[in-house]
């Protein structure tokens, strides 16, 4: 069986199981790396075809090229997709290849919403106490765009607060003030046992979670 025939296989078993990301996983697993069946599942597919596309692509195909191509069919496709989709670009394609990872990083004021989507994703990963010098002008630069900011943007960048919040002491207040200038996520329905997005709620909690693991640690 040649690798398109086997990826239409695989459309099509997707699109008659409509399986969830878990199921995705372990199918991706069956697969192994195939770049050529992974280009024609970007190619033909649906978002589930794309999303294991990205699981069995070869990185070392991968270059900025192709990344610009496959974040221009991310645009096109629907609201809903753009972020599962972006998303497992960052974590299984951008974020395991240096170049692909250092070309991105210089997305924020690109006029591409999944750029920016990714930039800020990408910097919330990557955040640490000991950066201060960076965190203190990412947070900068949170101050004057999120509020602005399209709503697939917004996601990421209040990631990006929370985590200087959590991280860095020093900059701890004036991420909290952030969140409760702008109100975001202030009242997100939020499941028991889960912690709201809201920055304020969400940076006293993972800072009062760190606190109490260190002191049972004493």
């Amino acid at each position: 069986m040649t690798a398109i025939e086997q990826a239409q296989q695989l459309i099509d078993r997707l699109n008659s199981t409509k399986p969830n990301l878990t199921q995705i996983r372990a199918i991706a697993k069956e697969c192994g790396k195939n770049q050529e069946a992974a280009d024609y599942l970007w190619q033909h597919g649906g978002t589930s075809a794309r999303l294991l596309s990205l699981l069995i692509l070869d990185l070392k195909a991968i270059n900025p090229g192709t990344i610009e191509r496959m974040i221009a069919d991310i645009e096109a496709a629907e609201p809903q997709d753009q972020r599962q989709l972006s998303d497992w670009l960052i974590a299984n394609v951008i974020m395991k290849k240096s170049a692909l990872k250092n070309a991105a990083m210089q997305w924020r004021s690109e006029p591409s919403i999944i750029k920016q989507r990714v930039f800020w994703s990408m910097q919330a990963r990557t955040i640490k106490a000991d950066n201060h010098e960076l965190n203190a002008q990412l947070l900068e630069a949170l101050e004057t765009d999120m509020a602005g900011a399209d709503e697939r943007v917004q996601e990421p960048m209040n990631w990006c607060a929370a985590q200087i919040g959590i991280e860095d002491e020093q900059l701890r207040g004036r991420c909290m003030q952030l969140g409760e200038r702008l109100g975001l996520y202030k009242d997100y329905p939020v499941s028991k046992g889960c912690t709201s997005p809201y920055l304020p709620i969400w940076i006293e909690a993972m800072v009062g979670r760190r606190e109490l693991d260190a002191a049972n640690n004493l």
